[in-house]
Parts: C-alpha cells; sequence; structure tokens
C-alpha cells in the first residue's frame, strides 16, 4: 500500500455535489429570510369604523342602487360637485387614476355622491362622467337623490365632515355655494373605513404622499381578501 492512500473519485464527486446542494439551499433559505424578514412591510391599515346603514341613491342611469350591493369590494368613495371650481379636479383625477388602475376588477368599485344633488340631477352626471371617458357599465356609480340621507351617510357613516352653506359673498363664482370635505375614503370587503385620503391638502409634499398612499392601499386591500 503507497504512503498516500488513494482518494476515490466517486467519492469526492459526492462530496463536492453535497456542498454545491448545501450552497443552493443556504442561498434560497436567505432569499427568503431577506424577503420576508428584511424586507420593510408596509403597515397594516387602521379600522376607523364599520358602516351600519344603507343607501339607496338613484345612479346616473336613472336605476336606484344600494352600498349594501357592494359587499365583498373594495370601495373608494368621495363627494362630487361637478361645477366645483377648486379642490374637486384633484379629488376626481385621483378617483380616475384607481379607475385606470383598478377599475377592470369585479371586487373594485368607486362611488361619487353628489354635494348639491338639486342640481346634479341623474342627466348632469351621466354627461359629466361621460366627458370622463367612464363608461356606463363600468364599476363607477355616479349618486345623486335627496339631500339627506345622502349628507346622513357621508357624515354619519363615512365620518366626512358636513356640508357648509358658503354665502354669496364669500363665493369664487356663483356656483360655488357649498364647501364640502375633498377626501377619498377607502372602504373594504368588510364595509370598514380603512383611510382618509387628503388629495387636495394645500402642501404639496403631503398631497403627493396622500395620493401615493391611496393607490398603495387599494392595491393592498385588493391583494389581501382578509386584509
Amino acid at each position: 500500500m503507497s504512503e498516500h492512500a488513494q482518494v476515490d473519485p466517486n467519492k469526492q464527486v459526492l462530496w463536492i455535489l453535497a456542498v454545491v446542494v448545501l450552497l443552493v439551499l443556504a442561498s434560497f433559505a436567505f432569499g427568503r429570510y431577506a424577503t420576508e424578514v428584511m424586507t420593510p412591510k408596509p403597515p397594516k391599515l387602521a379600522v376607523y369604523g364599520t358602516l351600519q346603514a344603507d343607501l339607496q341613491a338613484q345612479e346616473r342611469s336613472g336605476q336606484y342602487v344600494n352600498f349594501s350591493d357592494l359587499k365583498g369590494k373594495v370601495v373608494a368613495c368621495a363627494y362630487l360637485y361637478t361645477v366645483c371650481p377648486h379642490g374637486c379636479a384633484a379629488v376626481v383625477a385621483q378617483m380616475q387614476k384607481l379607475h385606470h388602475d383598478f377599475g377592470a376588477r369585479s371586487d373594485f368599485h368607486q362611488l361619487s355622491v353628489a354635494v348639491v344633488p338639486e342640481r346634479d340631477t341623474p342627466v348632469t352626471l351621466a354627461s359629466y362622467a361621460e366627458a370622463l371617458g367612464v363608461k356606463p357599465g363600468d364599476h363607477w356609480w355616479f349618486v345623486t337623490g335627496p339631500r339627506d340621507p345622502l349628507v346622513g351617510f357621508m357624515t354619519r357613516e363615512l365620518r366626512l365632515n358636513p356640508c357648509r352653506f358658503i354665502p354669496p359673498g364669500k363665493r369664487l363664482n356663483p356656483a360655488d355655494m357649498f364647501e364640502h370635505d375633498l377626501r377619498i375614503v377607502l372602504i373594504d370587503r368588510a364595509g370598514q373605513v380603512r383611510g382618509y385620503y387628503d388629495v387636495f391638502h394645500p402642501q404639496a409634499e403631503l398631497a403627493a404622499l396622500m395620493c401615493e398612499r391611496l393607490h398603495r392601499d387599494a392595491k393592498a386591500l385588493l391583494d389581501d381578501p382578509i386584509l
């Protein structure tokens, strides 16, 4: 027998394969750790309240709809004043972006509620929606009806600030009759309010942050059915 023991080539190959497998498994495990633990996760969305009462209103199509029909869907809701001279444009722009990003999903819906239902009739809302490029069958309701049920739902259920009548001498233009809450509300599948988004904040940086957060949170609620 020689002074130095002979190494079995087959055993050497097996050892090399074992080391390679261990390195691959270690790399995979570290990758999962980096993804699940080291990668920052978005904060869990707060629950601001649960809707208790229903709302029946007349949609731009002329048909009557109920908010309860949207149970099981993620809903973005906001006030709408079709002749608003200031913040409504910012709100509608973000609603349009939501519609572009998520409007094709059957589990996502949007709701625009008339501030001045006496003016914003179904016919007016239908023309307004058409000008925005929103089709009759899209998942976006533009609703109107008697003022008290609309305002009651928006203030008591969604906890938005009440609309305030603007005296003629303080109006930006003759149509600027009401000051209203310009936040968008995000509601989850269980009818829980999960966020308020001040997309018309006077500070541009905060407005941009609110817009980014709105879309991030909407996507999170859509991607996780039990969130």
